[in-house]
């Protein structure tokens, strides 16, 4: 039986509440066009791609490079390194 992690169950209830207000944010979008909801729409894609794009690259699958990610990757990575 696998080790029950707590840092792992924390993540998908942090994930399962992002996609939540991911969906309410892009319902918000198309019935009050309100400005807070694109800007949560927009978050948490940008997380979210995030996620799947630092995944992909420890991987080495990553096909196509996105400076926003990398800018953040670098600086999180000489943040990592200074401490």
């Amino acid at each position: 039986m696998k080790k029950f992690h707590l840092l792992r169950l924390l993540v998908v209830c942090i994930s399962v509440f992002a996609l939540s207000k991911f969906f309410e944010a892009g319902r918000e979008i198309a019935y009050c066009k309100s400005i807070v909801s694109f800007l949560v729409f927009a978050f948490t894609v940008l997380v979210m791609g995030y996620w799947i794009y630092k995944e992909e690259k420890e991987k080495n699958n990553l096909r196509v490079r996105f400076g926003l990610y990398e800018w953040f990757l670098k600086r999180k990575t000489k943040n990592e390194q200074s401490h």
